[in-house]
């Protein structure tokens, strides 16, 4: 495990500034009796010691009641910085997409990236179907992040670097992932019930649609944030 890093007032603030100015992918986390998650947001104004706004509502997401408890979750580059806060009254002028948090209670945490991967040792991992050199083969899915996968398989293979590859895998939600690759890393551990592991690096078509996989990612880190915050 990673350092944990726990900011203070200014520090938090540079942070969240950098995640407006870099449009910064987040989610949030309701919790209470309305607990779900709401992803593809993005920190849209800072007010320090006040107020957070949040973008990326969407028409189909109903809006929270007022004072819900809610853990943010942001992506800044290799670090995940997650805050507690609550639901205030939304800014008319900011629109229909956004929300308006309290300033974030302290302290905030910066977690290293490599901690919260998906199907990480606390979570299942996913099933998943490759179709490789002509073969369609089972696999599990060990580590999903924005760019590559890990997969792992009973079969023992030798496997090219740069062979194409391509990832059919059904997430928890109902919504699917399908997409080609590349191999970039090839591995075995001895013992495991799935011994061979491939890295491989996601090559997106144009009309490939991630945005079920990135909602999902959003969704899994932010519970493993919540598990390390327990921890």
């Amino acid at each position: 495990m990673g350092q944990v890093s726990h900011l203070t007032a200014p520090v938090l603030e540079r942070y969240l500034l950098q995640a407006k100015l870099t449009g910064a992918q987040a989610s949030l986390r309701l919790e209470g009796p309305q607990a779900r998650i709401l992803g593809d947001l993005h920190i849209l104004g800072i007010r320090p010691g006040v107020s957070l706004g949040i973008a990326g509502l969407h028409t189909r997401d109903s809006v929270p009641a007022l004072g819900t408890p809610v853990t943010l979750s942001v992506l800044l580059g290799e670090e995940i910085l997650t805050l507690r806060s609550t639901l205030l009254p939304a800014e008319p002028a900011a629109g229909l997409s956004s929300l308006q948090l309290a300033w974030p209670e302290l302290p905030a945490q910066v977690y290293p990236r490599r901690d919260m991967r998906v199907a990480a040792p606390a979570q299942e991992p996913l099933k998943a179907k490759v179709g490789l050199e002509n073969r369609s083969l089972d696999a599990l899915l060990v580590n999903l992040t924005e760019s590559g996968v890990g997969l792992a398989f009973r079969e023992s293979l030798l496997v090219d670097l740069h062979t194409a590859v391509q990832i059919d895998a059904e997430l928890p939600d109902g919504a699917s992932l399908h997409c080609p690759g590349e191999v970039r890393h090839l591995s075995f551990l001895e013992g495991q019930a799935f011994p061979t592991r491939l890295g491989v690096i996601l090559h997106p078509t144009p009309t490939t649609d991630l945005g079920p996989m990135l909602r999902f990612i959003q969704a899994r880190r932010t519970d493993r944030s919540q598990s390390l915050r327990k921890s």
